[in-house]
Order: structure tokens, then sequence, then C-alpha cells
């Protein structure tokens, strides 16, 4: 339902590395500074298949996946901002198709406490809610494998973060979100607790939303999430993701204003609880300082899939992969250098697409 973030979790570990090759504006003795950082990325899909409802609709066998993104970053004392604009295509399903800009993230934050061992920190703003960050925490692919479906980005949010020692945690809370479409789903509150370690990373979700009270399809919902790694090898790590949601749906709409033709008001109503869930297995080998190789299994059922479920698509318009759907992910990265990475990854099975590729610079 909701878009998906512009760097998935798949890519820390590079944004990471390159975190320190932010241009510096400016840098005071007392750790006051202004950082501009930002993003070139080329590439799309192809062989999209839009029955998956993943992708707007369009009559190409290749979506543009084209993306840039600039911002600022800074930090006065104990207080810490940012300042993101992206120029995306809104691919997704229910967007435009059109290149757009927006603004991504526009927040101010405070530090609490900020030592070795902790770390304490507000923020609010138009900022990623807490499960944001981890909501592909166990898949080293980067494009259409299971994903939670959580918040994302979300304007007037208010979210904490913690450290200490090898545990984290986070929740937000988000006033008034909407879904990637721009339709209303209510409040929204998700957060996270995990544990990091040099062997293994495992991280627990949740998220709930207040619905929209008849002013969008989207009601009440209550998700749960699951992501683990393993390093089984310094070359060789295997993860993790999977996830339940119940999300109360309209399945009826009532037109109540007509009076703009190009914008008529509907009320929805009858909301019932359908049933997602999906999961994956996933696996990253490093050959090479540059090259590196990914894989995933993934498995994913919603419930109006279902001809059998009261509230699932009719027999009539069954899908062609039936309540549940199946597909694997295979992919190669070239790293020349740790700010540039190429990629490309061919789909098997049950998947929107049949291979994703793509060039991207991090300055």
């Amino acid at each position: 339902m909701f878009k998906k973030t512009a760097l998935c979790i798949a890519l820390s570990t590079i944004l990471v590395g390159i975190s320190a090759q932010a241009a510096t504006v400016y840098e005071k003795d007392n750790g006051d500074n202004l950082k501009l950082y930002g993003e070139v990325g080329v590439g799309g899909h192809f062989g999209a298949d839009y029955e998956y409802g993943e992708f707007y609709k369009d009559d190409s066998s290749y979506i543009d996946d084209g993306f840039a993104t600039i911002g600022v970053k800074g930090q006065t004392g104990s207080v810490y901002y940012r300042v993101e604009i992206d120029y995306e295509r809104e691919n997704w399903a229910y967007g435009s198709g059109d290149m757009v800009t927006a603004i991504d993230k526009m927040f101010i934050g405070y530090k609490l406490t900020d030592t070795k061992k902790s770390y304490n920190a507000i923020e609010i703003g138009l900022t990623d809610t807490a499960l944001d960050d981890y909501d592909k925490f166990g898949d080293f692919t980067f494009d259409t494998t299971v994903e939670t479906g959580e918040a994302g980005d979300q304007a007037s949010t208010l979210k904490y973060e913690g450290k200490l020692s090898d545990f984290k945690m986070g929740i937000s809370y988000s006033y008034d979100a909407e879904s990637s479409s721009g339709s209303a789903v209510g409040d929204v509150v998700n957060g996270y607790v995990g544990y990091f370690s040099k062997y293994a990373d495992i991280v627990l979700g949740a998220e709930t939303r207040s619905g929209s009270e008849g002013d969008s399809k989207y009601g009440e919902q209550v998700l749960f999430a699951l992501g683990a790694r393993a390093y089984v090898t310094d070359n060789l790590a295997i993860g993790f993701n999977a996830y339940v949601e119940d999300e109360d749906i309209a399945q009826n709409r009532t037109l109540t204003d007509i009076s703009d033709p190009m914008n008529s008001v509907y009320v929805y109503n009858d909301y019932q609880t359908l049933r997602n869930k999906g999961g994956l297995v996933s696996a990253r080998y490093r050959f090479t300082e540059k090259w590196e190789f990914t894989g995933s299994y993934n498995i994913e059922a919603f419930e109006n899939w279902d001809i059998e479920s009261a509230y699932g698509v009719s027999p009539d318009k069954e899908y062609s992969w039936g309540k549940e759907r199946v597909w694997g992910t295979l992919g190669v990265n070239f790293k020349p250098s740790p700010s540039v990475i190429f990629a490309v990854e061919g789909n098997i099975g049950e998947s929107a697409q049949d291979a994703y590729a793509y060039a991207r610079v991090y300055f």
C-alpha cells in the first residue's frame, strides 16, 4: 500500500561506507557541521507484468526507475537536522508514472544522550517511520521481493530511537498518515526492537493504524514483522524476513458529491478484516571486494487473491497465481568503488517482472 523508501535497507551497508564521503560545507571544532549528500541512479524493470498490481498502469514491458536525490544534513550542538529532495518516477501502483519532485525528508532531531555504548534521540517532522528502517532487513536483494508494507515516510511524525550496547529500539507516531496515492489511513504508530552482533542480528517490529473513518478504503490495521541475518563466514550471510498483517478494507463506497465531475466524493463503508502474509529466505556471497552475488526465495499470500474467501476476488477474475505466489531472485552486484554500484537481478516464478537493472552513484 505504501510507497517503497528510496533507499531500501539492503543498501544500508553501502550508505554507511560512503557517508564519510559526503561533501562537508563547514565543520567547527565543537562538532557543528553541515554536509551535502546525494544519489543519481538510472535503470528500471524489464518484462513488467501488470496483473500483479505493483506498477502503475502502462502498456510498456519496461518501467523506468530513474532516481536522483540531494540533501543537506547538519548538527548544531545536540540538535541535528536534514532536508532531502527526491526526483523520481512514480512507477508504483496508483502512481502517476511521471517524474516528480518531492521533499522526502525535512526534520529536526535532538540527541538526548550520545556515548559509545548508548544513544537516545527524538525527531519531529517529515521523516521515515521507525519500522521503515527495517522493513526489508533480512533481504540482501534489491527489488520486488517480500516487503511488509509499513507506513514508510510520513509528515507530522514524532520518532524516538535508542541504543544500549548491542540492543536498538525505535517507535514513531504519525498524525493523519497517507498511502502512496495520498489516501487517508489515519494515525499510524509503529516500532521495532533489535539485537545486533558480529555473528547475527534480529529485529522484531509492529505497526497499527487507526483507519480513515470512511474517507478512503483503508480502515484499521495491525502488522507484525520479523527480520534476521546470520553471518556464516566473512563472505557468506543468510537472511530471513516475514510478516503477517490484518487490515480492514472497505467493501463498498457511496457517492455523496458529484458537483465536481473530475473529483467525485465517496464515503467508504462495510470494512472487513483481510489477512496478508509473506516471507523470504535470502543470501549474499561476497566473491571479492567488488563482486557479490545475491538471491532470495519468496512466498506471499493476500486474502483478496483467494476466491474461497468471502472478501476475496470473484472466480471469474481469479489471478493466474491463485491465492499465493512463489518466486525467486538471483542477482549480481559490481562495486567499482565504495560509492558506485551496478546491479542486475533476474526473477523466476510468479514475479511481477523478469529482471531489474540499475546503476547508482552516491556522493
